[in-house]
């Protein structure tokens, strides 16, 4: 499967903020020894600390569609949850290089005059205008509500998540604490 839109454009972000990656073949989800298959991640991407982040991209329209009025739109699946979670131990094994690295990207397409970032934090691309706002997995799953049964899906609410999402380009190049609002216990 080819990449999406959100996730090619994300790429080239990642080189104009020149942040070093590692792009993801997502053919086909990973078979594990249960017979269950697993999600795959999208990007390995490295911070300005050296730290690698396991990324999955989520793209989203700003305002929340052509006729919308809702805005800061952040849901994931249960499955994108359990699969970074999954892959937060699998890359950790005999180590904690990856342990509580994972982290969801929203990448907005912004179709209206408002922005989830500056404007001069906008990233143009083919005459699209993108924002790139990051929050790191244990941080959303503390955080998160499940809004959906019928799709497994959780959201963050919309005020919450503007205070907890940090702009790709701080997030990537600057030197921080990395997860500071981690919760203990992992479980969603």
């Amino acid at each position: 499967m080819l990449k999406n839109r959100y996730e090619t454009v994300f790429e080239r972000y990642l080189r104009a903020i020149k942040r070093p990656f590692l792009s993801n073949r997502q053919e086909r989800r990973f078979d594990l020894d249960n017979g269950a298959t697993l999600k795959n991640f999208d990007y390995l991407v490295s911070d300005a600390d050296g730290v690698n982040w396991i990324v999955d991209v989520k793209g989203r329209r700003f305002p929340g569609g052509l006729h919308s009025t809702k805005y800061w739109k952040n849901w994931t699946t249960e499955d994108d949850l359990r699969g970074l979670l999954r892959w937060e131990r699998i890359l950790s094994a005999g180590g904690d290089e990856y342990r509580d690295r994972g982290a969801f990207v929203f990448a907005y397409l912004v179709t209206g005059e408002r922005a989830p970032v500056p404007e001069e934090k906008i990233f143009v691309d083919r005459s699209e205008r993108y924002a790139f706002l990051v929050v790191p997995l244990k941080t959303y799953i503390a955080e998160a509500k499940y809004i959906s049964p019928k799709w497994q899906t959780y959201e963050i609410p919309a005020k919450r998540f503007q205070e907890l999402a940090v702009p790709a380009d701080l997030f990537f190049t600057a030197k921080r604490d990395p997860n500071p609002l981690a919760p203990e216990n992992d479980q969603i």
